[in-house]
């Protein structure tokens, strides 16, 4: 059973490769690190050689207990109301590894019914799309602290009913407050230690709540708006008087974020592991449904944007918190594990500042993202090798 770490739950994320020690990790990271391997043996060894960590893993890293299936079973039946066949056969493919809940509420409820901790429930949510407990989300706050307080599913609904109300009497007020990002409301939720205290907190920050992460969708924008007019954020002068190349989300896909995986929903041809690096990939649909605020930014999309993007300029980053010391200290003829290293920290840093989870190199494309790290150029490096898990596994198979 592989030890896995928890979350930080407000703590600094672990540094350098010491998150890692643990038997899925330390297989994948054995053959990552060292010596060099190209894109078509990275595929390779995703497809024979690696190790993924699936939510069964997760779960019973969690509840060790033998008596795991018989407590999911009837905690779940009572929950939810379902038979008792129905809710049986859903468990075992879960412990089983053929599936994981894909809703985040029966995934609270797991939690609830397990006893497990805020950190713990965290990390279970990540395993359905990389992001943890949304602490701007109310809904989500208040599992959050029934959680923490050792409370039961029933008091928490009740508590989250009791909160939802203040929250809609604080919107009715006037509007007008200054921006708070999501991670200072996760910082205040911190010191939220009695029922009295979290109805205060709804009281202060009712306007402030929603189920999208606005501090995530500002970088996210940002980010977008870099790559939607390249040529003036890199300072490459154009004519005089030539207006401002601006590219399209279809444009931005097809140049950047695309990087050969195949569009639509048709999966049938796809192995096993191209579905399971494709799952959340973004399109042109995706990225103005996240631009116009209809869907939330994706973990997927934000670490492609960044490595894109700092492939194009290692800067620092400094305005969301961490220490810009070091970060660009290495020379070009340095070795891709000390490059490895140095941006691991640095991209775990910003995923924590958006709640979303670390790298983890028991996922199928945290893994790929690590490799692409080891290169000089990481946007071009991860093309490289989606390029090998698609079209040149196609090519091979047609051959």
């Amino acid at each position: 059973m592989d030890d896995f770490r928890e979350d930080r739950g407000g703590k600094s994320p672990a540094s350098g490769m010491e998150q890692f020690r643990t038997r899925i990790s330390g297989n994948n990271m054995g053959f990552l690190m060292g010596e060099e391997h190209s894109p078509r043996q990275m595929v390779e060894f995703l497809n024979s050689g690696a190790m993924f960590r699936g939510f069964d893993d997760v779960i019973k890293s969690m509840y060790p207990g033998e008596d795991l299936g018989a407590r999911l079973t009837k905690g779940m039946e009572a929950l939810t109301g379902e038979n008792h066949d129905s809710v049986a056969r859903k468990v075992r493919n879960w412990l089983n590894g053929r599936n994981a809940p894909q809703s985040r509420e029966t995934l609270f409820q797991i939690s609830f019914v397990l006893g497990l901790g805020e950190e713990q429930a965290s990390r279970l949510l990540g395993m359905v799309d990389g992001m943890g407990i949304h602490y701007r989300n109310p809904d989500e706050l208040v599992y959050a602290y029934a959680l923490r307080a050792g409370l039961s599913w029933k008091e928490a609904i009740r508590l989250k009913a009791k909160a939802l109300e203040i929250m809609e009497e604080r919107r009715s007020g006037a509007d007008g407050e200054e921006t708070v990002y999501t991670r200072q409301l996760r910082e205040a939720f911190l010191s939220v230690k009695t029922e009295e205290d979290l109805m205060n907190f709804f009281r202060q920050n009712g306007r402030r709540l929603g189920r999208l992460h606005e501090t995530a969708y500002r970088k996210f924008v940002e980010l977008l708006e870099i790559l939607r007019k390249p040529e003036s954020e890199r300072d490459i002068a154009g004519p005089a008087g030539e207006e401002e190349k601006a590219y399209t989300m279809e444009e931005i896909i097809s140049n950047y974020l695309g990087m050969n995986v195949p569009e639509g929903r048709r999966l049938g041809n796809m192995t096993p592991l191209q579905k399971l690096v494709k799952k959340y990939w973004p399109n042109e649909s995706s990225l103005v449904n996240m631009r116009n605020r209809k869907e939330d930014v994706s973990r997927k999309v934000m670490i492609l944007l960044y490595l894109i993007i700092e492939s194009y300029n290692e800067e620092d980053w400094d305005e969301d918190g961490w220490d810009e010391d070091g970060w660009d200290d290495w020379e070009e003829d340095e070795d891709g594990d000390t490059r490895l290293e140095i941006r691991l920290e640095k991209l775990n840093l910003f995923l924590d500042a958006y709640g979303m989870n670390l790298l983890d190199p028991g996922n199928a494309f945290d893994l790929l993202v690590l490799y692409a790290m080891r290169a000089e150029e990481m946007g071009e490096q991860m093309e490289m090798v989606m390029d090998e898990l698609y079209t040149g596994q196609g090519r091979r198979k047609k051959d």
